[in-house]
């Protein structure tokens, strides 16, 4: 896998200024992977480690990242999201053309393989990357795929990935509702609201608002939702099959 797109920075520690060279690799969204090597070179990252023998030098070493140097190292794959295929065991390179084939990138996308069947995907352009995980639900090889943000805390032995967004279905809701605060504040009964569906909001259809919600695969999904009074029926888009087969693979385990 070839990438390019290096930004030079100055060696030793870190430059003086109105943004330290942190916030400025954190802050850049623009878009190629870095060279740690040329981010961070052997003397910032000497001084920020510390290797200790609490127990003598024959026993276990206990080493300390600096705060410092993970956070330009967090901030390289910050365009980044986790990816799985339920129920399927899939190739690199077969989801690599898969994906390519889904979301259509302009930019540059690059797959990394990780334990237990998930994938890394890093985007070189903000936008697609935004795109690709709010865009959902996506399905592939006839089952659904699971996305999520890449964070530092993501362990692929031992996570699952239980929020998940998706398109929720608020049906027979009067007009007077159509306020996106509003939309959202109602959603927020349901999961974490995202965002709210263009149509929507352009009152273009008026059977039901359609707004985009990350829910809790592990807690129950809730039917209806009780608004002054009255109550609303919810539908969540294309999870009312695949719901409770993934609930039962989180019980049953790895």
């Amino acid at each position: 896998m070839s990438e390019c797109g290096v930004q030079d920075r100055p060696s030793g520690d870190l430059p003086d200024g109105h943004r330290s060279w942190v916030q400025k690799v954190i802050g850049s969204s623009a878009g190629k992977r870095r060279v740690p090597e040329v981010l961070l070179d052997d003397a910032f990252v000497d001084s920020r480690m510390r290797l200790e023998f609490p127990n003598g030098e024959d026993g276990e070493p206990v080493v300390t990242i600096g705060a410092e140097i993970l956070d330009v190292m967090n901030g390289m794959w910050k365009q980044c999201m986790i990816v799985k295929v339920l129920g399927r065991n899939i190739s690199i390179a077969v989801l690599s053309r898969k994906l390519r084939e889904l979301w259509n990138p302009k930019g540059g996308m690059y797959v990394l393989d990780l334990p237990r069947q998930f994938f890394m995907i890093r985007f070189d352009i903000e936008e697609e990357f935004l795109a690709a995980l709010t865009g959902g639900p996506w399905k592939a090889f006839g089952s659904y795929l699971m996305v999520k943000a890449w964070s530092p805390e993501f362990d692929p032995l031992r996570d699952e990935i239980v929020m998940t967004p998706v398109w929720i279905r608020l049906t027979n809701i009067p007009l007077n509702f159509y306020h996106q605060s509003i939309l959202m504040r109602l959603a927020k009964g349901l999961g974490s609201p995202i965002k709210v569906n263009m149509m929507t909001l352009n009152v273009e259809r008026a059977r039901f608002a359609r707004v985009y919600v990350e829910v809790n695969l592990r807690k129950p999904l809730k039917g209806t939702i009780m608004i002054n009074g009255e109550r609303y029926f919810v539908a969540y888009e294309g999870l009312t099959i695949f719901v409770p087969w993934y609930i039962h693979v989180l019980k049953v385990g790895r």
